[in-house]
């Protein structure tokens, strides 16, 4: 049955009011209502059967016939959807969308429910209204900075369909340069993170260790730049020794599969495949690989490592420890690769690496680093070099005839010819640039330090600060505990980096609180 569908009885004027029996009336339909018949038009595209129904290739069938409708529906009706699609709308939802989407396409952006906005989403998916993949493209961009702050579930689905994008169609420009140009590589730090950046603040997203709660990055701008130099040639000394391993830096965070599997683009969204495509292959700058064969697309899936961001919080971490030495910062950052036990595993069996090659990496590279920034280069130009001994010669001859003459007017003075004078001499002056350390705000940041510590952790750190603080008496207590030395060390400093924003000991043969710290802790 039709539920649009409308009949009207006319009754002459001259009965208007009169109640009489029902006779032979005439009964004859409205005049046409072209909107609804559009409409009628586009739900008679289902099959009969519900059940057999393809919800992707319906919709895209509907959203084809209605590309060029334009409405100016005055009304307003609210919309709720999960999965939102033309045949389960109603008349008025339908006037809405239309008008909606008509004024969209003028510029014109006004308040609409979610569910209107994905189900032009979908639309834009499929190229739906536009003459080109990038000007569909441009309007997912256009509608995700307008209506993302307000609708935070944007931000959920449609980067991960934008990638997709890029993989279906084939645009004028690289998935690097559009999310470059949008300001999105934080949405694909999975994607981006290894085309061979070396952004700190893109890595620190990946890592168990937030740099920005640091002491020392946050102290000042010169060590931040120096932080980011540092880090920038540790990324490219670990990348150089994957390459001699013949892997990419990307097998340290992720397990590719060697088995393809079936991909489908946008999941999640309404989307029937109708574009034909030749062969092809799409690569991705984390190293995805994705085939198109007889229309078809498949996938070597890329799946992260369980130890991955403890891996990046340690190649930070380390790296930080590095330039902490050469800003010759009051406090030092011990990094232990005790924690990265199951990383060392895991790269073992898939790899040719371990963790120790990238601490040793990451060290070689910073020193290289700073031996080239430090290095004097004196460049000798032989010309003026000639002209300098010339001019030199003639002002030494000119001496050793003053001299002569001086020496002979000072001969018969009873003090004597005066002594020579001695050469001077010293060292240019270094030019050093002090730094305020950053105060660190917050209430209690002491209390909270502590109350974050373990039993085990919070007796160690009693016991560090007391006299029996031997060597011996540490490593005891650790071993009755059943915990490394250094793990606890470890896990003291982190949680003091987290809190305090700075390391509070190192470890020696003990455990050694710093001065500036041991009247700090409540203990």
């Amino acid at each position: 049955m039709d539920i649009f569908a409308e009949i009207e009885m006319e009754i002459p004027a001259s009965q208007e009011g009169v109640v009489t029996a029902p006779q032979g009336q005439v009964i004859s339909p409205t005049a046409p209502d072209p909107i609804r018949q559009r409409f009628y038009d586009m739900r008679g595209m289902a099959p009969d059967n519900p059940f057999s129904w393809n919800e992707s290739r319906l919709f895209y069938k509907q959203a084809k016939f209605m590309e060029d409708f334009a409405d100016d529906y005055e009304g307003y009706e609210e919309f709720n959807m999960q999965y939102p699609c033309f045949q389960r709308m109603g008349y008025e939802q339908l006037r809405t969308y239309f008008t909606w989407r008509t004024k969209v396409r003028r510029g014109e952006f006004l308040h609409i429910d979610l569910s209107y906005i994905f189900l032009y989403v979908y639309e834009l998916l499929s190229c739906i209204g536009t003459t080109s993949p990038a000007q569909a493209l441009e309007g997912l961009i256009v509608l995700r900075d307008v209506y993302a702050e307000q609708f935070p579930a944007i931000n959920k689905f449609l980067p991960t369909w934008l990638s997709d994008f890029h993989i279906y169609y084939e645009l004028p420009h690289s998935f690097q340069q559009f999310a470059e140009a949008h300001n999105m590589r934080d949405f694909y730090s999975d994607t981006l993170l290894f085309d061979g950046s070396s952004n700190l603040n893109a890595w620190r997203t990946y890592s168990s260790y937030d740099i920005w709660k640091s002491k020392f990055y946050t102290a000042s701008p010169e060590n931040a730049v120096l932080m980011q130099n540092c880090f920038s040639a540790a990324i490219a000394g670990i990348t150089a020794l994957c390459a001699e391993k013949n892997v990419r830096i990307k097998d340290l965070f992720l397990h590719t599969s060697r088995t393809e599997m079936t991909w489908r683009p946008f999941r999640k969204a309404i989307f029937h495949p109708w574009l034909t495509q030749p062969d092809r292959t799409v690569k991705l700058p984390n190293g995805e690989v994705f085939y198109c064969r007889d229309n078809n697309w498949s996938t070597l899936y890329s799946t992260p490592y369980a130890h991955r961001k403890d891996l990046t919080g340690f190649i930070i971490k380390k790296t930080e420890s590095l330039a902490r030495v050469l800003a010759n910062h009051k406090t030092k950052l011990t990094v232990t690769r005790a924690v990265l036990y199951k990383a060392s595993l895991a790269m073992y069996d898939m790899i040719d690496i371990n963790v120790k090659e990238i601490e040793e990496t990451i060290e070689k590279s910073v020193a290289a680093y700073h031996k080239e920034q430090t290095r004097v280069v004196v460049n000798v130009d032989h010309q003026n070099l000639a002209r300098i001994r010339e001019e030199a010669e003639d002002t030494t001859d000119k001496l050793i005839v003053e001299e002569k003459e001086k020496e002979k007017e000072e001969k018969d003075k009873t003090l004597g010819a005066l002594p020579p004078i001695p050469p001077q001499g010293g060292t240019a002056s270094l030019t050093s640039i002090v730094v305020a350390e950053q105060t660190f705000s917050g209430d209690n940041i002491w209390g909270q330090f502590m109350e974050s510590l373990s039993e085990v952790e919070a007796g160690a750190l009693r016991l560090a600060l007391s006299k029996d603080n031997s060597a011996s008496t540490i490593k005891e207590f650790a071993n009755s505990h059943n915990v490394m030395l250094e793990i606890l060390a470890d896990g003291i400093n982190e949680k003091a980096l987290d809190t305090v924003g700075d390391n509070i000991l190192e470890l020696t043969d003990t455990l050694v609180i710093y001065d500036e710290y041991k009247s700090e802790i409540p203990i």
